[in-house]
Formats: C-alpha cells, structure tokens, sequence
C-alpha cells in the first residue's frame, strides 16, 4: 500500500518540477468517522516520509462526525504552499454547497490531489458534482468490489509517461 503512494507522491514531485534535494510538501487532511484515521496519518506519513523525500503537515479533526467542516478548507486559498494533498477523510455528511466548491477549486487549479478509501465518498451530501469532478468517479458508500476502467486524461503530463491510456483495475 505504502509503496503505491510513494509512486503517486514521487509522481506529484515531477510533475511540479521539484529537484531531487527539494522534500515535497504534502498536506495530509484526515479525520472522521469510520476508520483509524489516529494510527493511519502516522503510518502514512512516516512510512511514505522513510521511502521518499516528502515532508507532511497533518491535518486531524472531526473526532468521529460525519459532518465536519475541516477548518483549513474555509480559506480561499488552503492548498497554497503544498506539492499534493493527501485526502484521507471521512465526512459524508457535509451538505454545503459552497464549501465542498471551495475544497474542489484548489484541485481545478492544479494542486494534485491523492485520495484514500473514504474520502472518495466524502461531500456526498452536498448538492453538487465538484468533489465528484475531481475524483473523476461517484462513490456515495461502500459499494461491492468490482474493477474500473481507468482513463488517462492528459496524454502529455509528465507523471503519466507510461502508462496506458486505458487501464483495468484489479477487483
């Protein structure tokens, strides 16, 4: 698992153009309900730090809601600083529109983004299709195990020399 998000990571260092002495800067966002989020942002963050040249800033809160607005995602520009965020929160029951906007618009102007498990069915509540559009995928739960097609959408970034334009994911 690990090893996945080191290539991702290294991936998002390319792709901003960082030298090889220059540590990317990774915002993670955790908390919520569901998941060991307390364990996880160590195991990540010093896991991924160990195996490649990435400096974390760790952003826990939530406690076990379902509805919390992470505090840093009320700024317009929250993202500013960082290489990549690491999305790995759990708040399905987020319902403000303008807010989940706000969350989506530092991903549309470039800041990349690696999501986790849960994540990619946060803001599901919210009356809108950003977080979605940033995924590139619906998720509203925990839904069976199936594989996905994944599409390459930018033939010419750097981070995606190599891969296929079109690849299956395992169940």
């Amino acid at each position: 698992m690990i090893s996945r998000f080191v290539l991702l990571l290294c991936g998002a260092a390319v792709a901003c153009n960082l030298s090889a002495a220059e540590p990317l800067k990774a915002l993670m966002i955790t908390g919520g309900c569901c998941h060991d989020y307390e364990n996880q942002k160590g195991i990540l963050s010093k896991g991924i730090s160990a195996r490649a040249n990435v400096k974390f800033t760790v952003l826990h809160e939530g406690g076990s809601k379902r509805d919390h607005r992470v505090s840093v995602y009320e700024k317009q520009d929250w993202a500013k600083g960082y290489d990549v965020v690491v999305h790995n929160e759990c708040f399905g029951g987020v319902t403000d529109k303008a807010f989940v906007h706000q969350i989506a618009k530092a991903h549309k102007n470039g800041v990349p983004a690696v999501v986790l498990h849960c994540s990619m069915h946060s803001y599901r509540n919210a009356e809108t299709d950003e977080w979605r559009k940033v995924l590139g995928v619906t998720s509203m739960r925990h839904q069976h195990k199936t594989a996905v097609d994944v599409k390459k959408v930018n033939e010419t970034h750097p981070v995606m020399k190599g891969f296929p334009s079109v690849w299956r994911t395992p169940n």
